[in-house]
């Protein structure tokens, strides 16, 4: 081949390249509806409808339009020009294909999804499938050949970005972890103290810990914190400043020498400051010229704050009036979770997801209160809504569809299932699933509008879980022993180090995850020779008694127990041991040598993987990579006899034989004495 025909061959393949060009990567990130948590499911019937839920995680938002590409098979013997299959998105129509003997075995709709700045939790994605098998008007409803599988392995493509820029509101997008599953990732924010040691500064410091833990629960996601001196470049950073402010651009904020100025209008002195920086990655400040202004500014991120930039916090917020959990009760509305509308002839399946207080022994006399409205025409003997929770079936109810208003529909639950599980790990999760069924008169061979099958399951709906407080000398209930009326204290060494620094904020933050109840008091981050006297009310104690003073006073092994893994150097074991200056309260001790050790023992605390294989009042935990958590102590908590059944033996079989003989020989001896002694009684007579 001659150079010039190379070279006319190359300048075609460049033309092409600008043509049509490579997809980008989020066009690559097409995800399988099995991977999503949906496998291959059956349409039956005339009309039916298959329900998908597809959550956008907090902190990412589409940013360009998706697609959608169904696969699907369906009997042979549907009729082309009368069957069809649709796809709404959130209750708007998007495409519909005939169901033909061509794509009977491997049919694809491909569907694009407008979901550029869709700022919703998730995408409610309808199939809607109408088959027939012949023209007459009056179809056989429950032909066994009226079918449509949509397979799992249809692919959903979205271009979800991170969250880069928002306001005060929009402080959990922009903080929160990022799931594994997310395009890119984003660093875990740097805490910078200002100054790092003060205790108003430590103090405040543990309090925005705790909020960046709340916003990982909300995204369901591990809490990472990292510490720096100064607030980095390239990372998130959330700045705790009392009086001066660290260089940077803080955009309207200025600090004048005595107090904070924005926009040039002085703030007084007694007030908190927050304010996001015109930066990208996101910088928050959390600021104060006394103690006082500094943690009011601090507990303000544990509450609801306003789409502006910067704020000026005059006083601590309220405590939350409808607080989920601390009655015994939430409901859905209160846990986060709106109304749920489900339309179509057929089943419909809704999954739910919640974080129950891990601090609880639930009674029996549990209930779930399912608030649905129905439409009037269903049919109510065909009718129903069925629940089962954590995998198990509770029941089913028909559907009372007299009005269209609400009805109430009461599950009663099996306690033991929400307490432990098989291993004695205390519960902390509730998954339930709610299935559907909407069915509607067909007299005679009448058509049947489908759109009138409709169901609605309210936010009212309530779960209602009566219950003991439970023993909280467990590790796998973290952090019930640090739950009281006053706010935790956690306890570093006397002039900790920023690696022991680090350690507490993580506590912190982790306090934040695992706090189901959102009105916890945040904690306080204290040193040991700033505590004092002062020891009263939960508290966690980190290091051991060579570098924290408090760890002397505590009635613990002076040996750690230790299990000898070679290659392994961190180690630290967790306790929770009485309070020897409180009565009735527990302390949570991390107890090793140094920082390395210390936020071993709370990634322990920390991460889910980890905390799941908690149980008992002590553990120890070994390795940096591969950390291997070691339960000391046998579970305190019961697994369910509900999924431990237990044989009963007969009365009879728990007798040994001859104890059995015995018993006989000693009756018989007894009756033959009695005899004889009725006998001569008689002869006397």
């Amino acid at each position: 081949m001659s150079i010039w025909m190379r070279w006319w061959i190359a300048g075609l393949l460049c033309v092409l390249a600008v043509m049509h060009p490579a997809p980008t990567g989020a066009q690559d990130k097409a995800i399988r509806f099995a991977e999503l948590g949906y496998g291959d499911r059956t349409a039956r019937g005339i009309d039916a409808v298959l329900d998908y839920y597809f959550p956008i995680p907090t902190g990412l938002r589409p940013a360009s339009d998706g697609q959608l590409m169904l696969r699907f098979s369906h009997s042979p013997l549907l009729r082309p020009d009368r069957s069809t299959i649709s796809v709404a998105l959130n209750g708007r129509s998007l495409a519909s294909a005939r169901l033909t003997p061509e794509n009977a075995a491997d049919g694809i709709l491909v569907v694009p999804l407008p979901v550029a700045g869709f700022r919703g939790p998730g995408l409610f994605v309808q199939v809607q499938i109408h088959m027939r098998l012949t023209n007459d008007a009056c179809e056989e409803v429950q032909n066994p050949a009226l079918w449509t599988v949509v397979s799992g392995d249809s692919t959903l493509q979205l271009d979800l970005q991170p969250v880069t820029e928002g306001t005060l509101a929009d402080l959990a997008a922009l903080f929160a972890p990022l799931p594994l599953s997310a395009p890119v990732t984003r660093l875990p924010p740097a805490l910078v103290l200002s100054p790092a040691t003060d205790p108003a500064t430590l103090a405040a410091a543990g309090m925005v810990a705790f909020a960046v833990g709340q916003w990982a629960a909300l995204a369901g996601q591990d809490p990472v914190v990292t510490i720096s001196n100064t607030p980095p470049d390239r990372e998130p950073a959330i700045v705790v400043a009392l009086g001066p402010l660290p260089d940077g651009d803080w955009g309207q904020v200025r600090w004048n020498g005595s107090g904070y100025e924005v926009d040039g209008q002085s703030i007084p002195a007694e007030y908190g400051l927050l304010a996001l920086a015109p930066t990208a990655p996101p910088r928050l400040l959390v600021a104060g010229a006394t103690p006082t202004a500094l943690n009011y500014a601090a507990q303000a991120l544990t509450a609801s704050l306003p789409a502006a930039p910067v704020l000026a916090v005059t006083q601590p917020p309220p405590a939350p009036i409808t607080a989920a959990w601390r009655s015994g009760a939430a409901s859905f509305a209160q846990l986060g979770i709106g109304q749920r509308r489900v339309a179509g002839m057929g089943e419909h399946q809704i999954d739910y997801a919640f974080e129950r207080p891990p601090g609880w022994d639930v009674r029996v006399g549990a209930t779930l209160e399912l608030h649905i409205v129905a439409a009037s025409g269903l049919l109510p003997d065909r009718s129903w809504v069925a629940v089962a929770v954590n995998g198990i079936a509770i029941g089913s109810q028909r559907l009372r569809v007299e009005t269209n208003e609400v009805e109430r529909y009461r599950f009663e639950l099996p306690a033991d299932l929400l307490n432990s599980d098989l291993a004695g790990t205390p519960q902390r999760r509730i998954d339930l699933q709610v299935r559907l069924y909407l069915d509607l008169p067909n007299i005679g061979c009448e058509e049947v509008d489908t759109s009138a099958a409709w169901a609605v399951i309210e936010p009212t709906s309530a779960w209602r879980l009566p219950s003991n407080q439970a023993d909280s000398d467990d590790l796998g209930r973290f952090p019930a022993a640090l739950m009281g009326e006053t706010s935790a204290r956690l306890v570093l060494p006397a002039q900790p180090t920023a690696e022991e620094i680090q350690a507490g904020l993580e506590l912190a933050a982790a306090m934040g995850r695992w706090s189901a109840f959102p009105d916890t008091l945040p904690p306080i981050l204290v040193t040991a020779e700033a505590i004092g006297d002062n020891r009263n009310g939960p508290l966690a104690i980190l290091g051991d008694r060579n570098r924290n003073v408090l760890a002397t006073s505590l009635n613990t092994a002076t040996n750690n127990p230790f299990v000898y893994q070679p290659g392994r150097g961190a180690s630290a074991t967790l306790r929770i041991v009485p309070s020897p200056w409180q009565g009735g309260v527990r302390v949570l001790v991390i107890d090793a040598a140094d920082g390395v050790g210390m936020r071993l023992g709370v990634r322990a605390l920390r991460e889910r993987a980890l905390l799941q294989t908690l149980r008992g009042a002590q553990a120890q935990i070994a390795g940096e990579l591969n950390a291997t958590v070691i339960p000391l102590t046998p579970p305190l908590a019961a697994p369910p006899p509900t999924l431990a059944p237990q044989i009963e033996v007969a009365l009879l079989e728990r007798i040994p034989a001859w104890q059995i003989v015995g018993g006989t020989l000693l009756i018989a001896l007894l009756a033959t004495a009695a005899l004889v002694i009725r006998i001569r009684w008689l002869r006397k007579q």
